[in-house]
């Protein structure tokens, strides 16, 4: 019972996660540089939306992104460029965002889910490094479909058209995101793990209660 109830709330220490998350993205969000033949800038607030999806739990990285998107719905200028508002979030740019909490919950299912914390037990460091990629590629491969669908939409351009314009000159620069997210940050993760600085199931809290 104490299992269940522990997983249905959140945990004033689980909100102060997901705070701490959907600031890192704001603050991320900010280092980006606008290109001249595009809308769409160089943002490395993806890189905080992978982060988001390897060191949380499924549904607390889900809820930064969203808690992000909802500050900069409001008006808070949370979005590249120190912007925010309704007009942001759904403009031709837009789509990129709204896929957010969607790629962070894909790459954390595939590795912090429960049944995802019970293999990788018994998975070598290669097998997880490869799952890691796998997911923040598909998750890559979402962003890509969803912000260019919108992108389409809104500006009355082919889906081809859009590609041209949004995707293709990016594809180099996330590249070298993806490779940093899979090399980079989930080692790190390895290391809280082990020092149960990053608790990510209930067995490694009572682990960590009875010390």
């Amino acid at each position: 019972m104490r299992n269940k109830n522990m997983e249905s709330k959140l945990s004033a220490r689980d909100l102060s996660i997901i705070s701490i998350f959907t600031v890192i993205t704001a603050v991320l969000a900010q280092i980006s540089i606008p290109l001249p033949f595009t809308p769409v800038p160089i943002s490395f607030g993806l890189v905080a939306v992978y982060i988001s999806g390897i060191v949380l739990k499924p549904k607390h990285a889900a809820y930064s992104q969203i808690c992000y998107l909802l500050l900069g719905t409001i008006g808070i200028p949370v979005y590249s460029g120190f912007r925010g508002g309704l007009a942001v979030l759904f403009g031709p740019t837009g789509g990129y965002l709204l896929v957010y909490p969607i790629m962070a919950w894909v790459v954390s299912m595939a590795l912090n889910s429960k049944k995802s914390r019970q293999v990788e037990r018994i998975q070598s460091k290669g097998i997880v490094l490869f799952k890691s990629a796998i997911a923040i590629c598909i998750a890559h491969l979402l962003l890509y479909l969803g912000g260019t669908t919108w992108l389409s939409i809104t500006t009355g351009n082919t889906f081809y058209a859009s590609l041209v314009l949004a995707v293709f000159p990016f594809i180099p620069m996330d590249v070298l995101k993806i490779l940093f997210c899979i090399f980079g940050i989930v080692p790190i993760r390895w290391r809280l793990i082990s020092r149960n600085l990053l608790i990510l199931d209930n067995k490694q809290l009572d682990l960590a209660e009875e010390k």
